[in-house]
C-alpha cells in the first residue's frame, strides 16, 4: 500500500527530472528532448505495472474498439480548436508570443511537413503518457479517492511533472508556464475521455493527432513568416 501511495509521486519525480534536462535551451530541436521524456515515462510505466501488477490491465486499456479512430479524431479537432482560440485570444502580447515560440523552438521547427522521426517521437511519448497518466496513476489514486477525483489529481500531477520547464524555458525572461498549463488542460481533457470510455485508445489517437497538428501544418505560431 505504501508503494502504491508513492507511485504517483515517483512518476512525477521521473518526469520532472527529464523535463529539467530536456527543456534546457542547449537541447532545443534535438531528438534528445523526446528520448529523455520517453525514458522517464518508460521508467514510470515499469514501476506502475509492478505496483499495480494485479490490476494494471494494460491489455484492457489498449484494446481497440469500433469508433476509436473517429472519437479520437473528433477529440483532437476539439482540442485543436480550443488551443487555437486560446492562442489567438492571447496572441499579440510580446511575452505570450515569445513564450509560445520558445515551446516550438524546443521541440523543433517541424513546419508543414513533420519528419518521420518527429512523428515517431510523438507516438512513443503519447503512448507512454496515456498509459501512465490516464491509466496507471488514476488507478493507483482510486484506492484513496473517488474515480472522478482521481483523474483530476492525475492531470494536476501531470502538470506538476512539467513544472521544471517553467524556468528551463524562461530564457532570461519571465517564467514560461505554457507547457505545464498545456499539460494540465490536455490531462483533464484526455482524462475525461479515458474515464468515459474505460480505455486509452481514443485518447492516444487524439493525443497524437493534436500534437502533430499544432506542431506541424496547423501550428499556433508562425515559425517562418
Amino acid at each position: 500500500m505504501m508503494l502504491r501511495r508513492l507511485f504517483p509521486v515517483l512518476a512525477v519525480a521521473f518526469v520532472s527530472a527529464a523535463s529539467s534536462w530536456a527543456f534546457a535551451l542547449e537541447r532545443a530541436g534535438s531528438p534528445w528532448v523526446f528520448v529523455a521524456m520517453a525514458a522517464a515515462e518508460l521508467a514510470a510505466l515499469a514501476l506502475g505495472v509492478f505496483v499495480l501488477r494485479d490490476e494494471a490491465e494494460l491489455g484492457t486499456a489498449w484494446t481497440p474498439r469500433w469508433g476509436d479512430l473517429r472519437n479520437g479524431f473528433l477529440a483532437a479537432v476539439l482540442a485543436w480548436s480550443a488551443a487555437t482560440f486560446g492562442a489567438r485570444a492571447l496572441g499579440g502580447s510580446g511575452v505570450f508570443d515569445g513564450q509560445l515560440l520558445r515551446v516550438y523552438v524546443q521541440v523543433g521547427p517541424v513546419g508543414a511537413q513533420p519528419s518521420s522521426l518527429f512523428v515517431l517521437g510523438v507516438v512513443v511519448v503519447a503512448a507512454l503518457e496515456e498509459s501512465v497518466w490516464r491509466w496507471l496513476v488514476p488507478r493507483a489514486l482510486e484506492a484513496f479517492v473517488p474515480r472522478r477525483v482521481a483523474w483530476v489529481l492525475a492531470a494536476l500531477l501531470f502538470a506538476i511533472a512539467h513544472m521544471p520547464a517553467v524556468s528551463a524555458m524562461a530564457f532570461g525572461g519571465p517564467p514560461n508556464f505554457l507547457l505545464p498549463l498545456a499539460a494540465l488542460a490536455l490531462g483533464l481533457f484526455l482524462g475525461v475521455l479515458a474515464t468515459g470510455v474505460g480505455r486509452v485508445v481514443p485518447g492516444f489517437v487524439a493525443h497524437v493527432l493534436f500534437d502533430v497538428a499544432i506542431l506541424g501544418p496547423f501550428a499556433l505560431v508562425q515559425l517562418n513568416p
